[in-house]
């Protein structure tokens, strides 16, 4: 019973490193290297109709996030070094495994905070006439990826 219990609890853990790393790599493919051909970008770049002081200002905005968001994916990625290192010293659920797991959760949660803030920050950057387009396109983008 407690192999059963250990088994359980090991599978567990790797189940929420698989979840945190598939967010993260979610924020990644809407803002990566090629964003400019992810869904959210492309839905974007055809509801909002940029003038080139406009896309001047986001292009910008988007190198800035580029840069926040590689210091923190490696984070992410150091944390889960961590998470992994914490498990193979010792595979059941104990107080460095438990941190370890705090670590990865805070370096996810300090990835979707920035991606947050640049999606304001991008939002602050268009005509006022421009932004509930763009709120409509972003809040629905949200909800179709909750489902």
């Amino acid at each position: 019973m407690v192999r059963g219990n250990g088994l359980l609890i090991l599978s567990s853990l790797f189940g929420a490193v698989i979840g945190i790393g598939g967010a993260a790599g979610l924020a990644f493919l809407w803002h990566g290297p090629a964003h400019r051909d992810s869904d959210l970008h492309q839905m974007l770049h055809q509801a909002v109709p940029l003038d080139a002081q406009e896309q001047a200002a986001l292009d910008a905005k988007e190198r800035a996030f580029a840069k926040r968001r590689a210091e923190i994916e490696n984070q992410l990625r150091a944390a889960n070094a961590h998470l992994a290192e914490a498990i193979a010293a010792n595979p059941s659920w104990s107080p460095q495994v438990e941190a370890a797991t705090r670590q990865v959760e805070q370096a996810a949660a300090n990835l979707q905070r920035e991606t947050l803030v640049h999606v304001f920050e991008m939002r602050a950057g268009l005509k006022p006439e421009h932004r509930a387009t763009y709120d409509q396109v972003l809040i629905g983008a949200l909800k179709r990826g909750s489902r």
